[in-house]
């Protein structure tokens, strides 16, 4: 079974119109993000506001970025993308969790292999899928209950890009700040386990 990214690139190649893009208008972005709005399921500019890498995007700026996501409602257990599938789109959860699986090449009882990581409401992944042309997923991600994700796509960013550039730029900028503290974790993990690994070494060898 394809996953949802799979399937979606395959119909953006065949020249299929793709459904879920989110589209609010200007009027009902202000009403629904005026501070007199009650909080409903959803509310997207309330969402943002929680949403870390937008918190230097003014309010009009926010409605022109949500213009070109596109919002889908997962089941518990859907593909959202798999290992080793080309990376295509970023995602936002507004709702629900996912779960990321590694296949790291040890026996396990999922076909996914072993759990990573749980993400849950205001977390985002998928990043590298936008900014490196030939990028391969690493991991694959499903849903863990009924999730909403909202994702933007590399058609869609380059749109983005074309009529709003500052916003894409800015949008780019965050994205591309995400990706270096996460090299910098993941650096400085492999720095203490090598380290760790060689005390074990010089135990062993004493």
């Amino acid at each position: 079974m394809g996953s949802y990214e799979s399937e979606l690139k395959e119909k953006r190649e065949k020249g299929h119109l793709v459904d879920g893009k989110l589209d609010i208008t200007l009027i009902k972005y202000v009403c629904q993000a005026s501070p007199l709005t009650f909080k409903k399921a959803e509310n997207i500019p309330h969402f943002f506001k929680q949403v870390e890498i937008l918190n230097t995007f003014s309010d009009r700026e926010v409605w022109q970025f949500t213009k070109f996501l596109r919002r889908r409602v997962f089941s518990a257990d859907e593909l959202v993308f798999k290992q080793g599938d080309s990376g295509y789109g970023f995602y936002f959860i507004v709702s629900g969790s996912v779960n990321v699986m590694s296949d790291l090449g040890t026996k396990t009882e999922n076909p996914h292999g072993e759990f990573v990581i749980k993400l849950g409401e205001f977390q985002y992944f998928g990043e590298m899928g936008l900014l490196e042309d030939f990028n391969r997923r690493g991991a694959t991600v499903i849903a863990n209950e009924k999730t909403v994700l909202l994702g933007i796509f590399k058609p869609d960013l380059e749109e983005l890009i074309e009529q709003y550039p500052v916003v894409g730029a800015k949008f780019l900028r965050e994205i591309s700040l995400v990706m270096a503290t996460r090299m910098s974790q993941l650096s400085a993990e492999v720095i203490q386990l090598t380290k760790k690994n060689n005390e074990l070494l010089a135990k062993v060898n004493s």
